[in-house]
């Protein structure tokens, strides 16, 4: 893929737009992808915990949890 650099913004051409049904689409396709990429959402609230190595637990835990979700779906 070729790279054109520009001189000053004013060179640049305008981004595309979208509007209407193509905007709606758009929106939908990004909200998809972040769902996929966010996978599991964490617990809400504060979590306590006993000792340090506990709530390291916990963490590597959920990230594992979340790697799983994303291989899963894509």
């Amino acid at each position: 893929m070729p790279v054109t650099r520009y001189r000053d913004v004013a060179e640049m051409p305008a981004p595309p737009r979208a509007e209407g049904d193509e905007l709606s689409a758009r929106i939908r396709s990004a909200w998809g992808r972040a769902a996929v990429f966010a996978g599991l959402s964490p617990a809400r609230g504060v979590q306590r915990f006993h000792s340090l190595a506990e709530a390291q637990a916990a963490r590597e835990e959920q990230t594992r949890r979340r790697l799983e979700e994303q291989r899963r779906l894509g």
